[in-house]
């Protein structure tokens, strides 16, 4: 029972002490509606359709890049960056350790 009233102090309790936004006494505040970060979006739509062999998003919430290749990697592979540049050299950089470039080329790896 004493945990209950402990829980019920922490997170349920309604003290004057509480001066949240959306506290009772506050001043109304604006909220600004809309979609955050429309130019990254953008990139990411554009990156996602100019790279064929990858699916490119970008997390609003977190505000980086990711991309997951659309070729088969020896172990799940995501590539993430905080800009469009810095995820293009990672991905640069994930076809070169995969054999997807060499395979574009036309050259097989031999099975040793």
């Amino acid at each position: 029972m004493m945990q209950l009233k402990r829980l019920w102090r922490l997170f349920g309790a309604r003290t004057a002490e509480r001066t949240g936004r959306h506290s009772a006494g506050q001043p109304y505040v604006e909220v600004e509606r809309g979609e955050p970060d429309p130019g990254a979006r953008a990139t990411a739509v554009l990156l996602d359709r100019l790279e064929p062999a990858w699916t490119i998003v970008y997390g609003p919430w977190s505000r980086r890049f990711y991309a997951m290749p659309l070729f088969p990697t020896p172990s799940p592979l995501t590539v993430d960056a905080l800009t469009s540049h810095a995820l293009l050299e990672q991905m640069r950089e994930a076809e070169r350790e995969t054999t997807f470039t060499g395979w574009m080329r036309g050259v097989v790896p031999s099975a040793a």
